[in-house]
């Protein structure tokens, strides 16, 4: 089966059935392996920030990777019972990734809920070795976007693609591939409704077999503000530093405010969201 074959069937697999189609989503994803990617490096010094709701401390090991056996559901770069390291790096601004992990973790955003307050616990780890990441970000897709670590890592695959290390007439398939898993990791999906990220899943799992990880633009913030990473358990071991965490509360009335430990006061706060109390705000579980 060519390439493009195979990214038509899996775009015309209806994935809502996740027991009927997994099987057939997985055996056309491994057709396409083995196959060499273009990387991105996660530079020494870069702050990954990682949140958790309701963590019983705020020690490290709240914040590692969790147990495979308690993942029964897709993620977008990882299937039921495989665990990998979630994170979020900021566009410039440690402070941007913390507020990306946060959407990303916070039940208040994924449901699109219009009113809440919702506590998370943000950890923040240091790389201490260069990760050679494997790039799945494509021009084609967050087209619009202004955050300047997507349109670098835009610029980036652009410059790399030429010198891919293939015969030159599998380049614009190559090319054709990446877009499609990035559009697949770039897609919005309900709360609940994980059987979606199969493809991307996947895909990730397959390739996290060989390398250390996977850069992509982060969807809850529509490409903006920064990125998302997917490290392996043994690279985040053996090259990341935990920093710390603080719990944080992220408030919503029809605007967003990520709220550092003591930073602001509650007055203060209701007079950004333009409410009269904070009790006003339902707690968010």
């Amino acid at each position: 089966m060519t390439l493009p074959e195979i990214i038509s069937q899996l775009s015309s697999i209806q994935l809502e059935n996740a027991p009927k189609c997994k099987g057939i989503v997985h055996r056309l994803v491994d057709s396409v392996f083995p196959i060499a990617w273009l990387h991105y490096p996660l530079k020494v010094g870069t702050i990954i920030t990682r949140c958790r709701k309701n963590a019983p401390n705020l020690e490290k090991e709240s914040f590692c990777c969790k147990q495979p056996e308690t993942i029964t559901v897709f993620q977008r770069a990882s299937i039921p019972y495989e665990s990998v390291f979630y994170g979020a790096v900021g566009d410039g601004s440690v402070e941007y990734g913390d507020f990306i992990a946060m959407l990303e973790t916070s039940t208040l955003h994924r449901k699109r809920l219009n009113i809440g307050q919702e506590k998370i616990d943000v950890s923040r780890w240091r790389v201490t070795n260069k990760i050679d990441m494997v790039l799945i970000c494509h021009p084609k897709v967050f087209v619009d976007t202004n955050n300047g670590a997507v349109n670098t890592m835009q610029r980036n695959y652009c410059r790399l693609l030429p010198e891919y290390p293939a015969e030159p007439d599998f380049i614009p398939l190559f090319d054709k591939l990446v877009e499609f898993i990035a559009g697949q990791f770039a897609k919005r999906v309900p709360e609940g409704d994980n059987s979606q990220y199969m493809i991307s899943a996947y895909f990730a799992h397959n390739t996290l077999e060989t390398e250390s990880g996977i850069i992509f633009p982060s969807v809850q913030v529509d490409g903006n503000l920064g990125i998302n990473v997917a490290l392996k358990r043994d690279v985040v071991e053996n090259n990341l530093e935990f920093i710390g965490a603080e719990k944080h509360i992220l408030y919503k009335a029809d605007n967003y405010l990520q709220v550092p430990a003591n930073t602001y006061s509650d007055e203060q706060i209701a007079r950004y969201l333009d409410i009269a109390n904070l009790n006003n705000l339902p707690i968010i579980y």
